[in-house]
């Protein structure tokens, strides 16, 4: 049986709101990130690595303010100091974000019922909490550290993490809305369909039984009087059901694999490079308590060139590979690899 992880509220402050066009949450690769890092602060002698993760989230507040009380919000950001000259500092924005969040991580190699390698293991995590990042933000507290061996202590787990909203992928919902898309709108693309998601859409809709009004009319494009007609503002749902978020789901190459030391002033010039960008996805924040299974929450990276994307079994529908003619920065991509 799959034993995993359990992080039990961590307390992250002045953690990246921002991920490529989305905010308000760190990006799912921060989550993978976090448990590799952990992974290589183990002793190789426990033989124990961690795999993916699933993420709760108890809180978050986004640093950002109204400047007028009303309207727009924008990021609340920090003075810097003052330059040699005396002069201020240039302010590069930056959105930053207090959370509060648990993380069920796979943990691979860890026999049952050994607890001394359990004890060792638990013990190596939490004096190793403290001295990292996550999302570029200091950890300042963490409940508890657990080991979840069984199917009791692991449904009881997610009793205990209520309040709680665990992301979720639902690229199988882009796909479906894109075939929509097109059948109204031929030349419709990938990315079309993922700012339905991503936007706050108003539409207007005409008033029943009311002329139009001549002594207000404008004047359109010929010169001629274009009446006004009343209408009513209505909100535009965004396609399906559920807590439907817009996600940067993992990486797209957008060039060829460069071999290890041709290019310059990168960080390890011992590895291949490629030059990618940011790949979007629509996930779904869904309580907790329904969340019967772990395992239907976890990321996992799925990797074949050029993507390299997290997604989750709760997600089991192919997503349609990119229209050849779209740039690459400005489409959503999410195939289905296995």
């Amino acid at each position: 049986m799959q034993q995993y992880l359990l992080l039990k509220k961590l307390n992250v402050q002045n953690a990246n709101a921002i991920a490529g066009l989305t905010y308000g949450f760190p990006a799912i690769s921060n989550f993978l990130g976090f448990t590799h890092a952990i992974t290589r602060k183990l002793p190789t002698e426990l033989q124990v690595t961690l795999g993916g993760v699933a993420v709760i989230s108890h809180k978050n507040n986004v640093h950002a303010r109204q400047p007028k009380g009303w309207g727009d919000y924008v990021f609340a950001l920090t003075r810097n100091p003052l330059t040699q000259q005396g002069t201020t500092a240039p302010i590069n924005e930056e959105g930053r974000m207090n959370m509060q969040v648990s993380l069920l991580i796979e943990v691979e190699g860890l026999i049952a019922g050994d607890r001394t390698t359990e004890q060792v293991l638990k013990e190596k995590i939490q004096n190793a909490i403290p001295t990292m990042r996550l999302a570029g933000g200091q950890i300042t507290d963490v409940a508890s550290c657990e080991i979840l061996n069984d199917e009791s202590s692991q449904q009881k787990a997610l009793r205990g993490l209520m309040p709680g909203f665990v992301l979720l992928d639902r690229s199988n919902y882009l796909e479906a809305h894109f075939l929509a898309l097109k059948d109204i709108q031929q030349d419709a693309s990938l990315f079309d369909a993922w700012c339905d998601f991503a936007k706050l859409k108003f539409q207007a809709s005409p008033l029943e039984n009311l002329q139009p009004e001549i002594e207000q009319a404008d004047m359109n494009n010929n010169g001629e009087e274009s009446p006004k007609i009343k209408a009513t503002w209505e909100y535009v749902p965004k396609p399906n059901s559920g807590y439907l978020v817009p996600i940067a789901a993992g990486y797209c190459a957008i060039s060829e694999l460069y071999p290890a030391g041709e290019v310059s002033h990168v960080r390890d010039t011992n590895v291949p490079v490629a030059f990618a960008e940011t790949a979007y996805s629509v996930g779904e924040w869904q309580s907790v308590h329904r969340l019967k299974d772990i395992n239907t929450g976890i990321w996992r990276y799925s990797h074949q060139y050029p993507w390299y994307l997290a997604k989750t079994q709760s997600n089991t529908n192919p997503i349609l590979e990119p229209d050849a003619e779209t740039h690459r920065s400005d489409a959503v991509f999410d195939p289905d690899f296995l």
